[in-house]
């Protein structure tokens, strides 16, 4: 009997440390784009920010939808829509951004633990989003480098992204780059002088690189019309 009962009560240390240490995960209840999701946090719709990348604009409506956009949106669909996610933050990138969505890495729950964010921009639908390096930019670097090197994805599917070859992929020490993912395809030089007459930060940078229009770069950091290009 009392043989019995230590054997019961181990049984009941163990399944309580097992509980303990559960990994928490949340329903993904809609994909906005690409880069965007809504979750389950404990009753709540969360809109969740996937740290570190940035995908091609799909729904923003003070922008046309941009190349491979929605196929972006899709993929992100496919990883998660209706699924169990995990969602780990990051200390140097705070809880919120200033629209007060979440700032998360997104993990599958599976036996390897897919890394939602990292395989968008391996398999280029997604850049590396360098304007706010997190822990994680060197990887995120490294993984567009692959996608250009395979050709996956935008680097295949938009012509236009070769321009965005041209700027540095930058470290953990260095301000970044922005998101340059517009089709500039779609841009010819013209009268446009100033920022505000900009339709948005692909066009800028389309001016800046393709028309030689240095005023748009002030700081010369190599980030036209700031404003836009946040």
């Amino acid at each position: 009997m009392k043989l019995l009962l230590i054997a019961l009560g181990f049984f009941v240390f163990l399944f309580s440390f097992q509980s303990a240490h559960a990994i928490t995960t949340f329903k993904v209840l809609k994909v906005i784009d690409g880069d965007t999701i809504v979750v389950n946090v404990r009753g709540n719709q969360e809109v969740v920010r996937l740290l570190g990348i940035d995908t091609p604009e799909s729904v923003d409506p003070r922008k046309p939808v941009q190349c491979f956009g929605k196929e972006a949106s899709n993929k992100m669909k496919n990883y998660v829509l209706g699924k169990n996610v995990i969602l780990i933050d990051d200390g140097t990138q705070g809880n919120r951004d200033r629209y007060g969505r979440l700032l998360r890495y997104v993990y599958l729950p599976n036996s390897v633990r897919t890394f939602i964010n990292g395989e968008m921009v391996k398999q280029g639908f997604a850049f590396s989003f360098r304007q706010y390096p997190t822990k994680m930019l060197s990887k995120f670097n490294n993984l567009v480098k692959y996608a250009r090197e395979k050709n996956a994805g935008l680097w295949a599917g938009c012509p236009a992204n070769a321009g965005v070859t041209k700027a540095p992929v930058q470290d953990n020490n260095t301000q970044s780059q922005n998101d340059n993912s517009g089709n500039s395809g779609a841009f010819s030089c013209g009268s446009k002088t100033l920022c505000g007459q900009m339709s948005s930060c692909a066009e800028a940078q389309f001016y800046l690189n393709s028309c030689g229009l240095s005023r748009l770069d002030g700081d010369k950091d190599g980030v036209p019309c700031e404003t836009l290009c946040r």
